[in-house]
């Protein structure tokens, strides 16, 4: 069976699956150069140490397809690690509904050079309509692609990668010659973006008040997981995908520090916040397009040429996210599934857990596609109640998506205690270094969540603050009731199977 083999490929995609460009940017229009610190005390806190549990843990566990159910299930329990799949799991099928309900947004940019969702009326349908059908088509699409191997999914991340590249590409010439050719504007613009003001209400320059970014900030380096449940599909896994973890997080860092720098020294944020068309929706191609305007403009190009650059310069950019769209979509519809599926003993589910040619659990995708589509024609007709009824189902997986993380960095401690890990097979030798990696991502999690949880209580959003706190226990609830149904299960098949073994001695 083939896997992946290149380092260089592997590093590609861990580092584009994680590094957003559309983060990086954000952080730049919404706190200027601020956003460095903030982005450092993000990545020496929480996301390298991380990294590194992730690669210790995928060390000891690269040849096994459970990925997060494995890391847990010896170093707590296996109760403790099936909760902790569903939650990752349910969290992930949320998203991956509002994720392709937004997937038509950059095809009808990269089509048209503009967002035309909003204004579709063929056939006399709605513009919801449409966009249910466009993302029911994509879910369908997904599927059909993952059931043919998981090559399909490296092939997808491999590509966006590629795509990924080129955005940074053109984006570091384009800055790098508004730089070269209005040097005398760098130190305006520097000074700009150290004391602009922050994009959130109610915040200053003092760091603490500041704290929503942190969380943004933390958001910025996801993506670990979903890469690390494919692990097992890696050639040499247990050397080649931990080192490749470790290079990516250093080099995630690098392009996001890097990227806030040239961004800084090239533009007057002042003047691009001031972009009346410019929000945190539309926000990664009203930057590109006005990058290709002012080049237009240094190199003093005609209408038309101007006109060509811009549209260049958007489309690209909607390629790219159009492309990363489907490459994250294609990893999280199954990396996670896979992990819950693998939670479990096949005879509890046979027909998920039945793999086709291509080893791929084709039954359980099908469905977990059905429910998706459901979900998406369901909101396309739905109204005010069933909008509503989505939001908090989304508010209920924020805090959800979370605590896995945190479960993951507090079970290390464990492991290293129990000796699952044995310390010559460690990356870090030292436990005492281990243990402290652990508690600055459990400390970080924990700030963002407590965060989360405190944000709609201040505004008064007593409907949000209740559905925050009730989604991990409505989750860990329907956990417990469906792992004590499959423990009632298996204890009435286990004297059938002694008799069967009875019959045949």
């Amino acid at each position: 069976m083939d896997k992946m083999k290149s380092s260089q490929n592997l590093i590609l995609i861990i580092t584009t699956t994680v590094y957003s460009f559309s983060s990086m940017v954000s952080a730049f229009f919404m706190l200027g150069s601020q956003s460095l610190i903030w982005f450092f005390i993000s990545a020496f806190f929480y996301f390298i140490p991380y990294a590194l549990i992730v690669a210790q843990y995928t060390k000891k566990y690269a040849h096994r397809s459970g990925a997060i159910y494995d890391w847990l299930k010896e170093s707590l329990s296996p109760k403790a690690a099936f909760t902790t799949v569903f939650l990752w799991y349910s969290s992930y099928f949320i998203w991956m509904i509002s994720l392709f309900m937004k997937i038509l947004i950059p095809i009808s940019v990269l089509i048209f050079g503009k967002d035309i969702t909003a204004s579709i009326d063929w056939f006399g349908l709605s513009p919801q309509i449409w966009l249910a059908l466009f993302s029911i088509l994509a879910v369908l699409f997904i599927t059909w692609m993952n059931k043919r191997g998981f090559q399909v999914i490296f092939r997808f991340l491999h590509i966006s990668g590629y795509a990924m590249v080129g955005l940074l590409i053109i984006s570091i010439i384009g800055n790098l010659l508004l730089i070269i050719k209005n040097p005398d504007q760098v130190a305006e613009n520097i000074t700009h973006s150290i004391t602009v003001s922050s994009f959130f209400q109610e915040s200053s320059n003092r760091l603490l008040s500041q704290l929503p970014f942190f969380i943004f900030s933390i958001t910025a380096f996801g993506g670990l997981d979903t890469i690390a449940s494919l692990a097992d599909k890696t050639k040499n896994s247990r050397t080649r995908f931990p080192r490749s973890v470790i290079i990516s997080s250093f080099v995630v860092l690098m392009l996001y520090i890097s990227g806030i720098i040239l961004w800084s020294c090239s533009n007057n944020i002042e003047e691009l916040r001031n972009a009346t068309s410019l929000h945190l929706g539309n926000l990664m191609y009203g930057v590109m397009e006005q990058l290709a305007k002012n080049l237009a403009v240094c190199f003093n190009l005609s209408a038309s040429h101007s006109y060509l650059l811009t549209q260049l310069f958007i489309r690209y950019t909607a390629l790219t996210m159009g492309l990363a769209y489907l490459s994250l979509l294609s990893s999280i519809s199954y990396g996670p599934l896979k992990s819950l599926i693998k939670s479990t003993p096949k005879i509890f589910w046979p027909k998920f857990s039945t793999l086709n040619k291509n080893q791929m659990p084709e039954n359980a995708l099908w469905i977990q596609s059905f429910l998706i589509s459901l979900f998406i024609g369901l909101l396309a007709f739905s109204n005010t109640f069933l909008s509503e009824l989505f939001n908090q189902l989304t508010y209920m997986t924020n805090v959800s998506r979370a605590i896995p993380y945190f479960i993951v960095a507090a079970s290390f401690p464990f492991s290293l205690r129990k000796r699952i890990i044995l310390k010559d097979s460690l990356i870090i030798k030292n436990n005492f270094l281990n243990y402290f990696l652990s508690l600055s991502v459990c400390i970080c999690i924990f700030i963002a969540i407590a965060f989360q949880i405190y944000e709609p209580l201040k505004l008064g959003n007593y409907l949000n603050f209740s559905t925050l706190l009730l989604g991990p226990v409505f989750f860990g609830v329907l956990s417990h009731f469906i792992y004590f149904r499959l423990e009632q299960k298996k204890a009435l098949l286990r004297p059938s199977k002694q008799n069967e073994d009875n019959r045949l001695m």
